[in-house]
């Protein structure tokens, strides 16, 4: 999962000619004649580069880029941040792009921009999360509440539900883990099963360590903990490890990186819950795309949400070939062949 944290603060200028340097080496050129025509500009403004749920969108993008004819920018911050993510979008605007993918690493901050984009004819959709109001083609993330929802079915598999259950939320506020959040207690409580008080971490794993070691002190029943993003899954696993509760307590997180899926086969997770992020990339990719050749913005014809699905990973289905398929690639050199089926 995408670590996440919130500023609104605007960069500086020295910040924003940088950021312009490197956007101008980041352009993926795509062959005209994939999509009949002259290629299409797009920028695509990732939420966080670096970490391989990202790297799964990216491997998505660049292939609808070269499928559809689109010279394709991909840049973004390193950290969930409207302050780092801010200067990205005002460099890209001075190239001028027929078209934007957004993550919007705040939901209100960038309403302004996004709707001027749109009234300009230059169409914008937004991936990964959403935005406080729809004002952009379309939205495509993860079926956050569905995602939250699985996890505690899982969780209710392998405890019946007996016992009480620790929430590693992120911060007050965010849409989309909150909806993970939710998702997972009000199944969790149909079930039977007692959800905490949810802890807010924010990005620091030493804090997700101190809220599990807090939480195994206070309630003898805790039967499992479910992070909802990657930071405070680590500190989840370390808090546990400590506590000598690997295993005995479960412990079920978000995403599929590399070393995530290693450390379920190890123990470390009894589950996880991989995203789509390939689907992201490439399906918001070809949508701009064909948009932009429409020649119109048609806001009526497009379904706005958008949700792709996820898979429940276990230590005994992970080495299944449809599983596989969606654990992220750990670079560009291991992108999949296609999005999961």
């Amino acid at each position: 999962m995408h670590f996440r944290s919130r500023s609104r603060r605007r960069g500086s200028a020295a910040a924003h000619a940088l950021i312009a340097l490197v956007i101008a080496g980041c352009s993926t050129a795509a062959t005209p004649a994939a999509s009949g025509g002259a290629a299409v500009k797009v920028a695509f403004i990732a939420g966080q580069i670096g970490i391989t749920f990202y790297t799964g969108m990216e491997c998505g993008a660049k292939e609808a880029a070269k499928e559809f004819g689109v010279d394709l920018t991909w840049t973004g911050p390193r950290n969930w941040d409207i302050n780092e993510q801010r200067p990205f979008i005002d460099a890209a605007l001075a190239n001028d792009p027929q078209g934007w993918i957004i993550a919007p690493t705040d939901p209100d901050a960038l309403k302004g921009t996004i709707t001027e984009l749109m009234a300009a004819g230059k169409p914008v959709v937004t991936v990964d999360a959403p935005l406080g109001e729809p004002v952009e083609l379309a939205n495509m993330q993860s079926d956050h509440y569905g995602g939250g929802v699985l996890a505690a079915k899982e969780m209710v598999k392998q405890t019946e539900a007996k016992g009480s259950y620790l929430v590693l939320h992120m911060s007050p506020g965010l849409p989309d883990i909150g909806g993970r959040a939710d998702g997972f207690r009000d199944e969790m409580e149909k079930a039977g099963g007692k959800v905490l008080e949810y802890a807010y971490p924010g990005t620091d794993s030493a804090k997700a360590a101190e809220a599990v070691s807090a939480a195994i002190a206070g309630n003898a029943d805790l039967a499992g903990v479910y992070a909802t993003h990657e930071s405070a899954a680590l500190g989840a696993a370390a808090g546990l490890k400590d506590a000598n509760q690997s295993g005995k307590i479960r412990l079920i997180g978000f995403d599929a990186a590399p070393n995530q899926v290693t450390d379920l086969k190890n123990g470390v997770y009894d589950a996880l819950i991989a995203q789509q992020p390939y689907s992201q990339g490439y399906n918001s990719v070809k949508l701009v795309a064909e948009t932009i050749r429409a020649g119109k913005i048609d806001k009526a014809a497009v379904e706005h949400d958008q949700p792709t699905g996820f898979a429940v990973m276990t230590r005994e289905n992970a080495d299944e070939p449809d599983i596989k398929k969606f654990i992220y690639p750990s670079d560009l050199s291991a992108c999949p062949t296609g999005p999961p089926a």
